[in-house]
């Protein structure tokens, strides 16, 4: 970290429950958290009558045999499930994922016309351009990059309709004129759930627990057989979330960590970072289970992406500037009895490619620690202890002193400004002239914790503060890991703030 009066320290973007936040951690990194869209439910609906009976028979073989063509990348049996009416955008997504699980490798994958252009998010080069310099140790115009891996392989793919209680869904006037006049003798708006499981570079790769996604499909009759006119876009709600087969050109390749494959998918123009997970990743994952055991998968799916539109398409922060952030993760959902999150993807911004190695280490070891933590922590965690302790994480072993890690905390100390209170939830927003303390704060916290009280303390304080929303559940936890109340707590790490910038 460059101390006070040094360059200008770059900042970065994350969101942590719904709340979009900055931090600084070396040359930059980030964590986010976006859940899907998900449900538990069963896969079929009761029928009422015949009619119902037969409607969902129908529509459920097409969503079979839609399941089977994409898992087999079948171009001919998928496009022939599309109606007349389905949409350029819904038929490029359908092609798009034909082409990337077509088995044909990177490079197979169509372009889509409805992705966004590239922006321009930083006036420095990238790492993982041509025009990087040499000794930054990244390709020149004359070596080519690694390549990124090899065509992305699902250990399972179906969609299956869900079961509702709710009234159905018109289909609008404008677009059942448009399938009356293509001779469609019934349609649906029927409410459908996307399960499937990753895969990688082989099957079954990071061998998850199945995914599953909530949305709509919109259902057109022709006779006995059944057609897709497109999902809940087509009547002018919510999309599906973006799939990493749905968008051009994914690459997949498989890496051994501690708990079996962690996978590494990626986009045209990520060929130097993903490299560099590829060789971080064992470690990163080492590092994270030397903190808290080996109780969680101890594998991962990271996701390298080259363009913005890519990495909000994928985090699903479609209005997010992303211009200072390094990666998000998201996850489907949490099931508490079973103690796993579903759907876990740590995913790098375009930005990414600009760090230094050891900068993308403490990168990847702060996200890795949310993985490894997702199941007890509750989405109302205060910041100061569910971000503390990623970053303390993330950057153990990386500084000799405190302002080293922590300069505008240490600055702010040194002029008798420093926090006189844990920092606020609101203090961590991206507008906040606050920011960059509160997140320096934070880590501080747990530093203070690990070095008086040892990394096992911290850990049960997380879990005990972290695993719970209620302030007086938080303060007992106190109490009990630390023997002392928050305000005690506070006063011994102020103490200790001082003590460090002496």
């Amino acid at each position: 970290m460059i101390a006070p009066g040094g360059r200008r320290r770059r900042k970065l973007l994350t969101l942590a429950g719904s709340a979009l936040v900055v931090a600084t951690v070396l040359s930059g990194c980030g964590e986010a958290v976006a859940p899907a869209p998900e449900s538990g439910g069963s896969s079929s609906t009761t029928p009422a009558n015949v009619y119902e009976e037969q409607r969902s028979a129908g529509v459920q073989a097409a969503l079979d045999a839609l399941g089977r063509g994409l898992l087999a990348g079948d171009r001919a049996r998928v496009t022939d499930l599309l109606d007349a009416s389905a949409s350029p955008a819904f038929r490029s997504r359908i092609q798009t994922s034909i082409a990337n699980l077509s088995g044909a490798g990177p490079g197979s994958g169509s372009s889509s016309p409805t992705s966004s252009p590239a922006l321009d998010l930083t006036s420095t080069p990238r790492s993982d351009s041509p025009s990087a310099d040499a000794s930054s140790g990244t390709p020149s115009a004359s070596v080519p990059p690694p390549a990124r891996g090899e065509a992305l392989q699902l250990k399972d793919l179906r969609y299956v309709l869900a079961p509702t209680e709710e009234a159905e869904t018109l289909v609008p006037a404008e677009l059942q004129a448009r399938l009356d006049a293509q001779g469609s003798s019934d349609s649906w708006v029927a409410p459908v759930e996307l399960h499937y499981a990753l895969g990688g570079a082989t099957k079954p790769g990071l061998d998850e627990p199945e995914v599953v996604v909530s949305s709509q499909f919109v259902m057109a009759r022709y006779g006995d057989a059944w057609k897709i006119v497109g999902d809940a876009s087509a009547i002018g709600a919510a999309a599906m979330p973006t799939q990493l087969w749905e968008l051009p050109d994914v690459a997949a390749d498989d890496v051994a960590t501690a708990g079996g494959e962690s996978v590494v998918a990626s986009y045209p123009g990520t060929e130097t970072v993903v490299d560099r997970v590829r060789r971080l990743l064992p470690g990163a994952t080492a590092a994270v289970t030397d903190f808290w055991g080996s109780d969680w998968p101890r594998r991962a799916a990271v996701v390298a992406t080259g363009r913005p539109s890519e990495f909000r398409d994928l985090a699903q922060s479609a209005s997010t500037d992303i211009a200072g952030a390094a990666a998000a993760t998201v996850f489907s959902r949490i099931d508490t009895g079973a103690h796993s999150a579903a759907g876990q993807r740590i995913i790098l911004t375009p930005n990414a490619g600009d760090l230094a190695e050891p900068a993308l280490g403490v990168v990847l070891r702060h996200e890795l620690t949310h993985v490894a933590a997702r199941v007890v922590t509750s989405p109302g965690a205060p910041l100061w202890i569910t971000e503390g302790v990623p970053e303390y994480v993330g950057r153990k072993d990386t500084y000799v002193r405190l302002e080293d890690a922590a300069p505008d905390l240490a600055a702010a100390v040194r002029a008798g400004e420093g926090p006189t209170a844990l920092p606020t939830d609101r203090e961590f927003a991206v507008d906040s002239d606050q920011a960059l303390v509160a997140y320096q704060a934070a880590w501080s916290v747990s530093a203070f914790v690990a070095a008086r009280f040892g990394e096992e303390k911290l850990k049960e304080l997380y879990v005990g503060v972290a695993g719970t929303d209620d302030v007086k559940r938080q303060d007992v936890a106190i109490r009990r890991v630390l023997g002392m109340s928050r305000a005690e707590f506070v006063a011994s790490w102020r103490r200790w703030l001082n003590e460090q910038v002496d």
